[in-house]
This record gives structure tokens, sequence and C-alpha cells, in this order.
């Protein structure tokens, strides 16, 4: 069967879905970014063993982190997928558990492979599960709230829905691994929007895995099979992409995980064992790390997030634990 390839629109004000065909080399606009000193990266420490008790993982997928709080919701608190374990684990800043919810199951509160997670500024975590097909959403206890994205879109349901980001505006976005487009829905669980669909070009996806979405509302997607990423304005439109498979700097083999702040994106490059970084524009930076299991080397890291301070968390995934690396300029 042929997978469609169209794009809807994202609006912020309003639920709107607008289809057209877009051409492979649509075009979006990108603002003037002046040029940063390039940083240096290291390891900090790492967090967690092979194991299911407290502070232990198997497999973890993907880690995010609380930037917004207070005493009570844990400002800064890490959150972390532990897919191997279907459940979630919460830890204190300093890496200390703090609790866990969830186990394995298809009822409200059970995992069947969690492989996303995301935290926005309500403090609820939002968890995508790739063999349940389905996100459900929680408030910071850990207590069940209610499935997202339950819905057909397209004629088509969530398929291993995988990483997943939520924006300043509460809007959360899901990477649709298995229908190769990236779903957008509103704080209240509205569907607002979708752009992909399964192709080569520019706009279309092949295995999109994770999405992260910066101040200015553009988007970024990392896609595992086409080994690169593309950056969407808010309109749904592309405006660039950069990366192609190999194991030389800014070349990726099968990516699963990104982030961004305000001067870098940061991509987990799955395949080479390492973190690559590059400017908001695509400029290639540098690549830290190698296979193995030591501090600084990794062994098919998937998820990625940056920390309160900058730091950046790795799902550090065949290792079984998560790794903080410092970046400083």
């Amino acid at each position: 069967m042929n997978k469609i390839h169209s794009f809807v629109i994202f609006n912020l004000s309003f639920v709107i879905c607008l289809w057209f065909a877009v051409p492979a080399v649509a075009m979006g606009s990108i603002p003037a970014t002046t040029e940063v000193l390039i940083p240096t990266i290291d390891v900090v420490r790492e967090f967690g063993i092979p194991g299911s008790g407290d502070r232990q993982f198997y497999y973890l997928q993907d880690v995010d982190a609380a930037l917004m709080g207070d005493l009570s919701t844990g400002l800064g608190n890490i959150f972390v997928a532990d897919t191997g374990n279907n459940r979630v684990q919460r830890l204190d800043a300093d890496g200390d558990f703090v609790y866990q919810f969830g186990k394995f199951g298809a009822d409200h509160g059970q995992f069947n492979t969690p492989d996303g997670i995301a935290v926005d500024f309500n403090y609820r975590i939002y968890v995508s599960e790739k063999d349940n097909d389905r996100v459900q959403l929680f408030d910071i206890r850990g207590n069940y709230m209610r499935d997202v994205a339950t819905a057909e879109v397209s004629y088509r349901k969530l398929l291993d829905p995988a990483g997943m980001d939520v924006d300043l505006w509460g809007c959360l976005y899901i990477a649709d691994t298995g229908n190769d487009r990236v779903l957008k829905y509103d704080d209240a669980g509205n569907f607002m929007g979708q752009v992909g669909g399964f192709g080569y070009g520019m706009g279309f996806f092949d295995n999109p895995s994770d999405v992260a979405v910066d101040k200015d509302r553009y988007l970024y997607v990392v896609e595992t099979k086409n080994n690169r990423v593309q950056k969407i304005d808010y309109t749904g439109l592309p405006v660039l992409m950069f990366g192609t498979v190999g194991d030389k700097p800014g070349e990726f083999y099968q990516p699963q995980g990104i982030a961004v702040d305000d001067k870098f994106i940061y991509v987990s490059d799955t395949g080479n064992n390492r973190v690559q970084i590059f400017t908001k524009t695509g400029k290639f930076v540098l690549s830290y790390g190698k296979k193995g299991s030591g501090l600084g080397e990794f062994n098919g890291p998937v998820g990625i997030c940056v920390g309160k301070k900058g730091q950046i968390y790795v799902a550090d995934t065949g290792n079984h634990r998560l790794q903080e690396l410092k970046v400083s300029y």
C-alpha cells in the first residue's frame, strides 16, 4: 500500500487541518543566526546499574527533566522511561530515587514497552508505549489521568509512538513512528495537526523516532532510517535538513534521540555510540563518545534531554544507565 504524503498546518489559536501536497523542495523561512563559540563537553556522572530495583534500569529508552516547578513538584527532577522494567522512575536533581510507577500490562497506569517520556509545565507526565500503541498522561505523582491521541488521524491510529516533547504553550508533539509522521495536540488533548508522511524528500519521514521543540516554535525531528534531522517551522513547513548515513563528523547511523536549547541541537547518534552537537542551522559542532562502558562511553544511546542548569542527560540504553554531560562555552 502506498503511504500518503501530506501535511497539516499547526495553528496555535484554533484547531485547523489544511491538506495540501508538498513538493520535496518546499521550504519555510529560517531567521538569521549568529554562530556561537565551539563548546567543550565533559561527563559529570552516571546514574544507575542494570536491574529492577530502585535507581536500577533495564534498557531505558528515554529521559526528561522538569524545567519548571517548586519544592513540591521537584524542579530539576529527572524522569526515566525504564523500558525493560515497564515503569517510570523519578530521580531528584542529585540522581537519588524518589518514586516509580507502572508495571507490565494494558490497563490504565500499566505499560508495555514505554518508549518516550515528556514533562510539561503543569508538572504532568506523558508516556508513550510502543507495544500498547498509546500515550498516557499522569500527574506529577504518577497518578493516571487519561489517554492521549486515542482517535484516528487520517484513518490511522498511533503505531509504535516513541519520542515526545512539549512546547512553551503546553502543546504535545508525538513521533508517530510507525506512521512516519509527527502529531500535535494541545494541553487539553485536542488534535491540532500533523506533519510528515513516508518519504525521503524534505518534509517526509522514514521512522521518525524523536522530536524536540525550541522557544521559537521550531520542531526538530530525528529520523532513524533516513539518518538525518529535519527542522520544521510552526506552520508545518520544512526549513532545513542535515545528515546522511556514515560515521564521520556530522553523519549518523540510526540516530534515535534529539534535544535542543537556545544554542544547539543535540543528537543521540545511536548506531555510532556517540552524541553529536549542531548549531540551529545544522552546522556540525562536535562529536562526543565512543562504544564502551566507561564514563563518557556509550552502548546504543537513545533518549536525550537538557536539564534545568544546562546539563545533558543521555539514556545510555545498552549500559542500563543515565549519563550526565556538561557543555561549556
